[in-house]
């Protein structure tokens, strides 16, 4: 008895917990019946409660994270915010966009299109908490949270407990997630969707049916974010081939998950091929294929063999410095995963990987994550690169991050795991004490803190005109959002400077003017308080005056 708790125990403690499941059928079918078999029971259900607890605490302190004053930090809103924001609630309340399409699978937005995805899953929260940033908000950063426990069961599937707590508190703690899940850019959608995918992908080697929800999550993902085009045919094709090869693919299941998948992503792929051959738009079955002013792959994407170096050149050059410049991307000193070490840890794991399943020592599920890697490095080549742009890279990246935890752990024991968590918790720590104080002053103008506050102020205001400063990216979406203005009352007076372009410019609607000629009597004004001087200001919101014309 005493040598079977022994071995149990011991295989139990290791730093290979990984494989502690197995250990344990082995061992209870060795002693089956017998005394020794409900003890390894006894011991195996207290690891696990244990590990149950440490999983849950850690999802609990990363939600906190990412949920904790949503509405406030950052502070003020992002143009892309508002637009998303406001076609949900148009659609909600008036069964249109702002451009008076019903059901766009994509949204034409500023002229050259906006992923639809954010939009729609945003409208229960819109209509339970009224149109606000925290309703807006509050989609990224469920997405968020419900990341953590789907990246840990997919962690803990291909390499066991442990590992899969390992791999929770690396993606908890990471800096990139948690700013990815604050703010409400349409396109912080398409990691979720593609972390789904591949969850159901593995599941789907046990399960041939998930096969189908898996192939519907990737499918769905297209209309998160353009990128997805190019990041999934190479990544399904991989996939594939790779099931084929194990004989792991069952052909019913794979053809209504390959129907499901072609139905689901058809509308979007013919829109945009309506748009790349100026073709105009339709209507299928109630759904709106619109016509853009441009694409927006014009913007987003180069071609030849010299951009395409550069690109996987600035793709690199990312991955080192960790920023793309853009203050709600990245932190200073902290960068996507904590700097130099964070990408020496990925790329160690990333070696331990390859090794392991050259070895065959872990599920051959693992290249499913290799996989999704190798496809962000091939959609690199194509990319004009920014963080949001190529986000789909980061997951596996952080995965890799763990796998190069775990190699130390199996190289130097347990100890370098109470030195490094602790170490990383602390890091985390430094990170979110500084993202909740000094970053949110650069965000608060990057974010333009205080405009809606003058907006609705304004609107109180008895003027014939209200005159708004261009100091902000295009202000009318924030009238629009702000104000609660009806989409056909836009649509019925707005004028465009530059109708046919990629990004249009509004020069006013209704009562609101754009920048321009500022006007000379009965008018309200709404400046950058830098901008003030000789007017009668009636109140200041954050960076924002309001002052009256009489």
């Amino acid at each position: 008895m005493l040598s079977a708790v022994v071995f149990c125990t011991n295989s139990l403690m290791k730093p290979s917990l990984a494989f502690y499941c197995l250990e344990y059928h082995a061992v209870v079918k060795w002693t089956k019946g017998s005394r020794e078999a409900a003890i390894i029971k006894k011991t195996y259900t207290i690891l696990r409660s244990k590990e149950t607890l440490a999983a849950l605490l850690i999802i609990l302190i990363g939600s906190a994270l990412r949920l904790v004053l949503l509405g406030q930090y950052p502070a003020g809103l992002n143009q892309d915010e508002a637009s998303s924001g406001y076609e949900a609630w148009a659609l909600l309340h008036y069964g249109m966009d702002r451009n008076g399409v019903t059901a766009p699978v994509l949204f034409i937005s500023w002229g050259s299109g906006q992923n639809v995805l954010y939009s729609y899953l945003s409208m229960p929260f819109i209509a339970l908490f009224g149109l606000n940033a925290f309703s807006v908000r509050l989609l990224a950063g469920l997405a968020g949270c419900a990341s953590l426990p789907i990246f840990y069961l997919l962690a803990k599937k291909l390499r066991g407990g442990l590992f899969g707590l390992l791999a929770l508190f690396v993606l908890a703690v990471n800096p990139w997630h948690i700013m990815l899940s604050r703010w409400a850019l349409e396109s912080n959608l398409l990691p979720f969707f593609l972390l789904l995918g591949i969850w159901f992908l593995v599941l789907s080697r046990e399960r041939p049916w998930f096969l189908s929800i898996s192939v519907g999550m990737f499918g769905i993902s297209l209309y998160a974010y353009g990128t997805a085009f190019i990041f999934l045919p190479s990544f399904l094709v991989m996939s594939f081939a790779l099931l084929v090869k194990r004989k792991a693919l069952r052909w019913r299941p794979f053809l209504l998950a390959a129907v499901l998948f072609l139905v689901i992503a058809l509308p979007i792929s013919i829109c945009n091929i309506l748009n790349i051959l100026h073709l105009g738009e339709i209507k299928i079955l109630g759904v709106t294929l619109p016509a853009l002013t441009q694409i927006r792959q014009k913007s987003t994407m180069s071609g030849g063999f010299s951009a395409a170096i550069q690109n996987l050149w600035a793709f690199l050059r990312l991955l080192y410095t960790q920023s793309d410049g853009l203050p709600w991307n990245s932190v200073k000193g902290f960068g996507l995963f904590y700097g130099v070490p964070g990408l020496f840890v990925a790329a160690l794991g990333f070696i331990s990987l390859l090794y392991d399943l050259k070895k065959r020592k872990v599920s051959d599920s693992e290249f499913f994550m290799l996989f999704a890697f190798l496809s962000s490095l091939i959609a690199a080549f194509l990319i004009d690169i920014n963080i949001n742009r190529i986000n789909m890279a980061f997951l596996p990246i952080i995965y890799f991050q763990a796998v190069g935890l775990f190699f130390l752990t199996r190289i130097w024991g347990r100890r370098v795991t109470c030195v490094i968590v602790p170490a990383m918790a602390l890091v985390c720590f430094l990170f979110s004490l500084h993202y909740f104080t000094d970053v949110q002053k650069t965000l608060s103008v990057s974010f333009f803190e205080g405009f809606g506050g003058a907006i609705r102020y304004a609107e109180t205001l008895d003027k014939d005109t209200v005159w708004i400063t261009t100091e902000v990216n295009a202000p009318y979406i924030y009238v629009l959002f702000y104000n609660k203005i009806p989409p056909g009352d836009f649509q019925r007076s707005v004028q465009y400077i530059n109708p046919d372009s990629a990004f249009r410019q509004v020069a006013g609607f209704g009562k609101y003017r754009f920048g321009g000629p500022r006007p000379e009597t009965n008018a309200v004004l709404i400046l950058h308080r830098a901008n003030t001087s000789g007017y009668a200001i009636e109140a200041i919101f954050g960076n924002y005056a309001v002052a009256t014309l009489p």
